[in-house]
This record gives C-alpha cells, structure tokens and sequence, in this order.
C-alpha cells in the first residue's frame, strides 16, 4: 500500500469514529461501553477512540507528558491507576474531562494522537494483513478497523466460515466477504445496543467489496452518510 492509501484510511476511520475525516483531538465522550464489566461501564474516550478502559488512553497520556505538554503536571496524578478494573472510572470527575480537553488543544497532543493512532491500531493491522498475505487496500481498511473497534481480528468471528487466509491458499476478496457478513450479523444482534449501532462500519465495507472497490480508487467512500474523499 501507498501512503496515500493509508492517509485515505485514516481519514475513514476516523469518519467512523468521529462522523469527522479529521478527528477532533480535544474531543472527549463518556459513553457506557467498558465491556470488561456487566453490564458494560461508564468510560471516558479521547477522540478517535482512546478508551479508558481499553487502556490506550493511559498510554496516550504517558506519552504526552514524557513529551512535555503543557498540563503534564496536571495530569500525571491521574495517571496511576487509569483504565484499571480496581479503580473507579473518570467518567464522572469534571476535573480531568477538563484537562484532556484543554490538552486536546496543543500541538503536542495532536502529535501524540497522531503518533500513537499508528502505533497501536494502524501499524499493528499493517502487520497482522501482511502475515495473513493479504494485498489489496480495501482488506486493510477492514482489518484496521477491526483493529480500532475492536482491539484485534476476532477469532470467534473468523471461526464462523470456512474459507482459509491468504496465506493459507484462500481467496483474499472471498475472506474479507465472509469476514465483514460475520462482523455485521454480530454487531447487528449483539446484547449491547451500543454496538448495535455501529453496524454502519460494517455495511460500508460490504457496499465497497460488492462494487469491487479493492483498491480504493472508485469515488469517495460513504461512512455512515458522510462522504469521504481520497484526498483531502
């Protein structure tokens, strides 16, 4: 894949995530959707989708103020014990909601977000496709954002059909079809209603592989009513 192709994807992702191609980095939601307990807790989330619960708001954090940002002295007490399931969640403490969004604003957590989007979500899918064999952006696209909403490629969904990876002398555009059926009947009917509504990411990708988008070139791509164009 082509740079360009990979700032498409972010740019998709992020529309996924945010309804934005460029993700707001002082954004902050609290949602409940911490699906370490049941039912799901209350969690706070940094724009494109640093969880507290998830862990990777905590890493997002330590980088900044191992960089130096402006309210690292304020925030590092928060830090000890963030997104741990023996801690109470910050979903509720204004105080810190406050900070993050304050920080969101510098250049240095701009950087940060950028850097750490790759390091824990691009880069990992980039790594997992090219193991597995698989080629074509559209592929890519799907993995990362299993990846980003989900933390990984699900096993429990890649049982649920038959055809083998690339890697193992299956055909590449059938997985990613089979894939995506699998993902969307389980977001559709999950217990969460949360996910149920994020179905939409799934039925994007669906819509491109049945016009044989693979390589991402035919139009911009429509996440959930947003248009998102190849450059930009």
């Amino acid at each position: 894949m082509t740079e360009a192709d990979l700032g498409f994807i972010r740019r998709i992702l992020s529309v996924a995530e945010t309804g934005k191609p460029r993700w707001d980095p002082s954004a902050v939601y609290v949602y409940n959707d911490d699906n370490r307990f049941s039912p799901p807790r209350r969690q706070v989330t940094l724009s494109i989708g640093f969880t507290e619960g998830g862990g990777n708001l905590k890493k997002v954090l330590g980088a900044y103020i191992e960089a130096g940002g402006a309210l690292s002295k304020e925030l590092k007490p928060f830090l000890a014990g963030l997104g741990d399931k023996s801690h109470g969640s910050l979903a509720g403490n204004q105080a810190f909601v406050s900070l993050l969004k304050a920080a969101g604003k510098e250049n240095c957590m701009v950087k940060v977000q950028q850097e750490e989007f790759d390091s824990m979500y691009l880069k990992p899918a980039i790594s997992w496709g090219e193991t597995y064999g698989f080629k074509v952006p559209l592929s890519y696209l799907v993995i990362a954002d299993s990846y980003l909403h989900s933390g990984s490629m699900l096993g429990f969904l890649m049982s649920k059909f038959p055809e083998k990876k690339p890697s193992a002398g299956g055909n590449e555009k059938i997985w990613i079809r089979d894939y995506l059926a699998a993902r969307h009947s389980w977001l559709k009917n999950h217990s969460n209603t949360i996910l149920n509504k994020t179905v939409y990411r799934a039925d994007c990708y669906m819509k491109e592989a049945a016009k044989d988008n693979w390589d991402l070139t035919a139009g911009p791509i429509v996440m959930n009513g947003t248009p998102v164009h190849r450059t930009g």
